[in-house]
C-alpha cells in the first residue's frame, strides 16, 4: 500500500510545514480537522499492513490473498480508501452519507480486489466495527 503511505506522508508534512500555515481546505477545515484525518488513515495503515487479523470476517484464507495483492494497489484506489476512511465518522455525517461513503469503499477495494468476500470483510471492518468508528484521541507528534 505504497500510495496510501505516500498520502498519509504528504498529509504529515502539510501538517508539520513550519514555513506555511493552515490554510482550510473543503475536506479540512481546521489543523485539528487534518490531525484527526492523519490519525485515522495511519490505524487503517495498521490494519493494511498486519501479517494477520483477528477479526471474525477475514479467514486466514482470506487474510492470504490480501496480503498477496496488498502491495499492487493503484493510487486512485489508495485516495479513494483513504478519502473514505477520513469520511467515516458518524459525528459529522448523516446516515445517508455514511451509506454513500461505505458504498464507494467496498467498490473501491472490490474494483481493485475482485474478490466479494474480501471487499465485504473491509467494508465491515472499516464501517461496522465500533473500534474504527470511535475517534481516538491522541498527541499530534507525527
Amino acid at each position: 500500500m505504497k500510495h496510501f503511505e505516500s498520502i498519509i506522508d504528504n498529509l504529515v508534512k502539510v501538517y508539520k510545514d513550519p514555513n506555511t500555515d493552515y490554510s482550510s481546505t473543503s475536506m479540512f477545515p481546521t489543523a485539528n480537522d487534518l490531525s484527526f484525518a492523519i490519525s485515522r488513515l495511519k490505524d487503517a495503515q495498521k490494519v493494511f499492513s498486519k501479517e494477520s487479523i483477528e477479526y471474525k470476517a477475514f479467514t486466514s484464507k482470506l487474510w492470504t490473498t490480501w496480503l498477496n495483492i496488498r502491495d499492487e494497489t493503484p493510487s486512485e484506489t489508495a485516495s479513494n480508501l483513504a478519502f473514505c476512511i477520513i469520511q467515516n465518522t458518524p459525528l459529522s455525517n448523516t446516515e445517508i452519507q455514511m451509506k454513500e461513503v461505505e458504498d464507494l469503499f467496498y467498490k473501491s477495494m472490490y474494483s481493485y480486489t475482485n474478490n466479494e468476500a474480501l471487499s465485504k470483510a473491509f467494508t465491515e471492518y472499516f464501517f461496522n466495527n465500533v473500534e474504527t468508528k470511535i475517534p481516538k484521541m491522541r498527541d499530534s507528534d507525527y
